[in-house]
């Protein structure tokens, strides 16, 4: 099986989004195809197409697998560099593999007999510790469940692209990364990731929650936030196949949050939208997708499964992302030039900026954001195959595989990003005249297989809140004298890897701190 072979192909972030949001919710999915195929099985001639060429391990049977738990995501990204097939197959246990590279990824929108929701279970049903009832909907075993995944999607696309939800979503998530920034003292400590972390997943989850009526409202809000960052930050850890081989710290943080959520009650935050304190019920975002959950057969008893779920790939890739952001603007040279754009952006604006002039605005630091994501956007891509079908009109994917897409190779490619890919360089995504390029198009961690990840626009916005309201009111200085960013995270199961070593910094508040600043999205247009 797949959680047995530790494999941890990353979702869509989330873009979250985001990744995301990375990189990608991990509910965002459907079933890519042609506009010109036709329904039913595809014709498949066997004498016309080619079987991906295998490639050994150096240990036998054990080998890949090893590879990857010694390098995580890195070890594909190394497989394709070994060899100039374009499309190639690897067994890891009893899973098949077919990885493909950066000049093939461009044929992924147009296969048929893709899947994510069975991938989904196969990542997240141990670690999450799902109900067999949940498993079942994600692994889309009859008609009803397989539409829930595009049915899943279109519920994303119409809650987080929209720029009326995008505008009550920025302000009110902002409005709780205000509340925590204008609580740190000057002189603070603080552990940057763990810090970002409950700053940003607390503030999305109040915001998407319910807000005051929702879970996140608990008195024990930063146990649970506390708890939530060990267990999501462990996810590859916690897929070990039994669980006397997992550290019961783990367990406990895991058991802790499931228990937090299942006290909450939907009945009670059902009453208290209708007594009017919120929207009514359907017309909220935990009220749709609970309904969608039960119209396509998901069982109320597992509606904490859901929940995590979302949370899983809603709110770690941004938190990465946003964690690298601050690490590599502690180059003195290049956070000179970001808080000089900034401090002009907010005079110019009178002390209310709108996000979304940050482009135009401020383009360094948009710069600086493409430059994290395809920096550490080394994660992979991945679909389950349902039916046997081809890639390129070529090679022939069988059923119950997995196509896998590593996008470090993509992003390192030289023709690309030139001579210096291996570098940090913001400067890379603007022109001469220092104004935006194109060049962030080519970034491939929105998604690969014809889906973009739909709350890409919204976790670019929650980070660019976050890096505006700390950069001009905190200097940090880090407890170990110089700051580098530290090496990344192996262990990352999905989305942008984590940090491997959270930095503890000092914040000193600035003498020049702007007072009262506004931060609002009012622009009908979504740049990023």
């Amino acid at each position: 099986m797949l959680n047995e072979a530790l494999l941890a192909i990353g979702p869509v972030p989330i873009a979250a989004g985001i990744l995301l949001l990375l990189v990608a919710a991990v509910y965002t999915h459907r079933f890519s195809s042609s506009k010109s195929a036709t329904a039913g099985k595809l014709k498949l001639d066997p004498e016309t197409l080619q079987i991906p060429q295998t490639i050994s391990p150096k240990i036998p049977y054990i080998g890949h697998v090893l590879g990857f738990v010694e390098d995580g995501h890195s070890y594909f990204s190394s497989l394709c560099a070994r060899t100039s097939l374009p499309v190639f197959t690897i067994r890891m246990a009893k899973v098949k593999l077919s990885i493909v590279k950066p000049e093939l990824a461009r044929h992924l929108p147009k296969v048929r007999h893709f899947s994510l929701s069975p991938l989904v279970q196969q990542l997240f049903g141990r670690p999450l510790a799902l109900g067999e009832f949940s498993r079942s909907l994600l692994k889309e075993e009859d008609e009803m469940s397989r539409k829930f995944g595009p049915e899943v999607s279109r519920l994303f696309r119409e809650e987080f692209i929209p720029n009326k939800n995008l505008r009550k979503y920025v302000e009110e998530i902002d409005g709780y990364v205000l509340r925590e920034v204008g609580a740190m003292k000057s002189g603070q400590k603080i552990f940057l990731e763990d810090w970002i972390f409950k700053t940003l997943v607390g503030a999305l989850g109040k915001s998407l929650w319910g807000g005051d009526n929702g879970p996140f409202s608990d008195p024990e809000f930063y146990n649970i936030i506390k708890n939530l960052d060990t267990f999501l930050m462990n996810m590859k850890r916690l897929n070990a196949p039994f669980n006397f081989m997992i550290d019961e710290k783990l367990l406990t943080a895991r058991r802790f949050v499931r228990e937090r959520l299942e006290a909450f009650s939907f009945e009670e935050y059902a009453e208290k939208c209708a007594r009017g304190s919120t929207d009514a019920i359907k017309e909220t975002f935990l009220g749709r997708v609970r309904e969608l959950c039960i119209t396509y057969g998901a069982a109320t008893g597992g509606w904490t499964d859901y929940q995590l779920l979302l949370i899983a790939g809603l709110g770690p890739n941004v938190m990465a992302a946003s964690t690298w952001m601050f690490h590599h603007l502690a180059d003195p040279e290049l956070l000179t030039q970001v808080r000089s754009e900034l401090d002009e952006f907010v005079k110019q604006s009178e002390g209310s900026i709108d996000v979304a002039n940050m482009s135009e605005a401020c383009p360094l630091v948009l710069a600086t954001w493409y430059e994290v994501l395809r920096t550490h956007g080394g994660f992979s891509l991945g679909r389950y195959v349902h039916e046997d079908t081809t890639l390129a009109g070529k090679y022939l994917l069988k059923k119950g595989s997995y196509t896998l897409a590593p996008l470090r190779p993509h992003h390192q490619d030289r023709q690309i990003w030139g001579a210096a890919a291996d570098q940090f360089l913001p400067g890379r995504f603007l022109k001469e005249d220092g104004s935006l390029d194109e060049l962030q198009r080519k970034l491939r961690v929105y998604g690969v297989f014809g889906t973009l990840c739909p709350g890409r626009y919204l976790a670019v916005h929650m980070a660019m809140a976050l890096t505006v309201r700390l950069l001009l009111a905190f200097d940090m200085t880090p407890l170990n004298g110089s700051h580098k960013p530290p090496s990344e995270n192996k262990d990352t199961i999905a989305g942008l890897a984590t940090p491997a070593l959270d930095v503890e910094v000092v914040m000193r508040r600035l003498e020049n701190a702007p007072e009262g600043l506004e931060i609002s999205f009012k622009s009908n247009r979504q740049e990023f």
